[in-house]
C-alpha cells in the first residue's frame, strides 16, 4: 500500500486537475516530481508539445517526469526504461526480480548520474509492482 503525505496528495491533485488524467502514485526525489499515471493517458496528461508538464513545472518550480502504468510488469517497465530490450520477472530468496536486458552503450542513459535514474526506478518498481531487486544485462 502506498502511503502520501499531504504534499503528495496536493501534487497529485494539482496534476489530476490541470490534465484530467488519473495518477496512480506520485513521490519526489529532490527537484523532481515523478507522476504514475493511469494505462494509454501518458500523451494526455503530458499535453500538445509538452504543454501540461510545463506548466505544472512553472506552478510547483521543479521538474516534472511522467511515465505510464501498465500492469504488465515488462511492459510497465519499457514505458520506463524505453531502451530495454528484454525484461525478464522471476522470484529468487522469495523476491521478486526484475531483469533488464540493454545494449551496453545504453547504460549510462539507464543508470543517470551517480546511478539516480536507476534508484529511481527500483523506487518505482518497488512502489508499483513490488518488485525488490532490478539487475541489468
Amino acid at each position: 500500500m502506498i502511503e502520501l503525505d499531504t504534499k503528495t496528495i496536493r501534487l497529485l491533485n494539482l496534476f489530476e486537475n490541470i490534465t484530467n488524467v488519473r495518477v496512480i502514485d506520485c513521490f519526489e526525489n529532490g527537484d523532481t516530481v515523478y507522476y504514475i499515471v493511469e494505462e494509454g493517458k501518458a500523451g494526455l496528461a503530458i499535453g500538445k508539445g509538452g504543454s501540461s508538464i510545463k506548466y505544472i513545472e512553472k506552478l510547483v518550480g521543479r521538474h516534472v517526469k511522467v511515465y505510464e502504468y501498465s500492469s504488465d510488469i515488462p511492459e510497465f517497465i519499457k514505458n520506463i526504461v524505453p531502451v530495454a530490450q528484454d525484461v525478464k520477472i522471476f522470484e529468487e530468496d522469495g523476491k521478486n526480480i526484475a531483469e533488464i536486458k540493454i545494449n551496453k552503450k545504453d547504460k549510462g542513459i539507464v543508470m543517470g548520474r551517480n546511478g539516480e535514474k536507476f534508484k529511481i526506478l527500483k523506487e518505482i518498481l518497488k512502489r508499483i509492482h513490488d518488485i525488490n531487486d532490478v539487475r541489468l544485462k
